[in-house]
């Protein structure tokens, strides 16, 4: 019995992610002119520790940014940005700030740069993520970019090199997250879980977001 409910259920995911994947690339195609819904697999994993580019669902995002305010001062960057439906979603709700995203696959950001060129207030860089200099952004966004080995690097530099208060989203931080947790510098302000939304299912394992903020320690 057990088996034919996962199997319905997949079924049913399976569905489901089909519609929000029609939505998500109509919608795209209004902001961006064109779709960012495919998947592209990373280069990189072994080596470096990337993950691929997967774009996050509108409507995640929706939950995800729920009553979020940026301000001109703000200034946003999306750590693993793929195709850029992060800067996407940011640009559609005319939120103020500067927006950023870095992509290690060369192709990929290429991607995200056509689109973006008529967005003056979107930069999209080509390169290692390790090599940015996260002084001049208030906001960071992490959609999984990393392995967990490579995450705590990232964490550890992050925590070297600050100089001042970040505010840092981490979507689907459930593998990883914990990294986080009880380290001087790092309050959560919030977390849930994702599954569905109006009724549709896209995880058959709810995933979890987190919004963090970070303190420069003072010794």
């Amino acid at each position: 019995m057990k088996s034919l409910i996962r199997k319905i259920k997949g079924k049913y995911i399976s569905t489901s992610k089909r519609v929000t994947y029609f939505f998500d690339g109509r919608k795209d195609k209004k902001i961006c002119g064109c779709s960012l819904v495919k998947y592209v697999p990373s280069l990189y994993r072994e080596s470096m520790g990337a993950t691929g580019s997967q774009s996050t669902c509108y409507w995640a995002l929706d939950k995800i940014f729920e009553g979020e305010v940026f301000s001109e001062d703000d200034a946003f960057i999306d750590v693993g940005c793929g195709k850029g439906r992060i800067l996407a979603y940011m640009v559609s709700k005319s939120y103020p700030c500067s927006l950023t995203g870095i992509e290690l696959n060369e192709e990929v950001a290429a991607y995200a740069k056509k689109w973006a060129e008529k967005y003056p207030q979107i930069n999209i860089i080509n390169g290692n993520a390790f090599d940015i200099d996260y002084n001049n952004y208030t906001v960071l966004f992490l959609g999984r970019p990393f392995e967990t080995e490579m995450f705590h690097s990232f964490i550890d530099q992050l925590e070297e090199k600050l100089t001042h208060k970040i505010k840092l989203f981490y979507w689907c931080d459930t593998q990883s997250g914990a990294y986080l947790e009880n380290r001087k510098g790092w309050v959560r302000k919030r977390r849930e879980m994702i599954c569905k939304s109006h009724g549709l299912y896209m995880y058959f394992i709810p995933q979890g977001f987190s919004l963090w903020e970070y303190a420069v320690n003072e010794e």
